[in-house]
């Protein structure tokens, strides 16, 4: 069954990027705050939600407006990604993008905005992706 997940390039505001990089932060203490948010450009609008969640087992999905999220149209979206465990990351590969939005060993929320461009999308746990620990979505 496919799910998606949505990443796109990634471009940190200059604000954001002092505290952040653009690939899931540096912190990996189980205190403080557990969320982070990163935009593309300057003006970019979300013309949807996608929600992304891994863990706590060996499960990894992406969803939108409830349902699993095997093919959205292209543009950009507010992907906001549950990480339940601190084994997992989340990983998305497609068309020009190449982003992991949390790290193995971070636990808690990541909010990116993400371009999604047409093709097929990858999401993905590094760690345990040959264990099929991996789906994918259409982009139209």
């Amino acid at each position: 069954m496919k799910r998606s997940t949505i990443f796109a390039t990634v471009l940190v505001s200059l604000t954001l990027a002092l505290g952040a990089t653009a690939c899931g932060g540096g912190s990996s203490s189980s205190s403080g705050d557990t969320s982070e948010e990163t935009t593309t450009s300057e003006g970019a609008s979300a013309s949807g939600t996608l929600d992304g969640e891994v863990g706590p087992g060996f499960k990894i999905e992406v969803s939108q407006n409830g349902a699993d999220a095997e093919s959205v149209k292209a543009g950009t979206y507010t992907l906001k990604v549950e990480d339940k465990s601190s084994m997992h990351n989340f990983h998305l590969i497609g068309p020009g993008v190449e982003e992991t939005v949390t790290q193995v060993s971070f636990e808690g929320e990541k909010t990116v905005t993400v371009t999604l461009e047409k093709g097929t999308y990858t999401y993905q746990c590094d760690p345990h992706a040959a264990q099929g620990m991996k789906g994918t979505f259409e982009v139209t």
